[in-house]
């Protein structure tokens, strides 16, 4: 093993005060992640436990929203390519995942998926028409 002291700037990263690795697997038998971050606070301001909640804060996000488009509404497959359709269509894929998630309060985990999203509202205009006019209750 070598070690060697990197000045930021030797990488790219003048404001960088804090470089960290963070190792994840995904699955049971998945293989072994390295993911790299760099942060400008200093170790006062952001200690271990900080770096690994707000990573956990990232992969909620995408695990949230990215996914379910990714995934559920195969929009890195989407054939559309004019500009003004392609915003429209993003629009309405994320209108549907906003209302999915207000959908699934309170239903069991596993009947609360996108996929049984889709699958119960995608034919039924009505349906979806009082979901977007009802007040939301939370």
């Amino acid at each position: 093993m070598v070690a060697k002291t990197i000045e930021p700037k030797e990488l790219g990263l003048a404001g960088a005060l804090q470089i960290a690795r963070v190792d994840r697997r995904i699955g049971a038998r998945g293989e072994l992640h390295n993911t790299w971050l760099a942060a400008s606070r200093g170790s006062r301001q952001l200690d271990e436990a900080e770096w690994l909640r707000l990573e956990q804060q990232r992969w909620g996000v995408e695990n949230r929203t990215h996914h379910t488009l990714d995934v559920t509404y195969r929009e890195d497959q989407s054939r559309v390519r004019h500009p003004n359709a392609t915003a429209v269509l993003g629009i309405f894929r994320r209108l549907s995942n906003a209302f999915k998630h207000v959908w699934a309060i309170g239903r069991p985990r596993r009947e609360a998926t996108s996929v049984d999203w889709i699958e119960r509202n995608v034919s039924n205009r009505r349906l979806a028409i009082e979901l977007i006019t009802r007040p939301i209750t939370l």
